[in-house]
């Protein structure tokens, strides 16, 4: 079972989505590459984590992971996500939504939201990969 966050748990959420039957139909003419930055909370999360995903034609063809945050803003991804990592674990587990934790600014966007907002009907795809994932976490349940 992959902890998040780790290299090990970007990994298998990447194969699973990739490998979802919508994934191809969701990303189609998507443009632009996504960061994430999963912030350190004392007890609970020791450094913070960031993600790099650079999308391809129909699924994700790169996803790493990067040892600062200042290396995130370097490449200037057109989405960036921040929050603490309270706010993604519950995201995880599914008891926050995101476009309510984004509404309430529980979770820091930079980027166009329409195209997101447009490709909301493919949430399936995320609830789907994070059910089949199963995922331990450093605090526990």
């Amino acid at each position: 079972m992959p902890k998040f966050p780790s290299k090990e748990w970007l990994d298998e959420a990447v194969r699973l989505t990739n490998a979802d039957p919508e994934c191809a139909i969701a990303g189609k003419g998507w443009k632009g590459d996504f960061g994430a930055i999963i912030e350190a909370e004392k007890g609970k999360l020791d450094t913070s984590f960031v993600v790099h995903v650079e999308p391809g034609d129909c699924d994700i063809k790169r996803a790493r992971v990067l040892s600062d945050p200042d290396d995130l803003e370097e490449l200037e991804p057109v989405y960036l996500a921040r929050a603490p990592y309270s706010v993604w674990k519950q995201l995880l587990l599914g008891t926050l939504d995101p476009v309510e934790a984004v509404l309430k600014r529980r979770i820091s966007m930079r980027g166009d939201l329409q195209p997101l907002i447009e490709r909301m009907r493919y949430k399936g795809i995320a609830d789907r990969v994070f059910a089949a994932l199963k995922t331990e976490f450093p605090d526990g349940p």
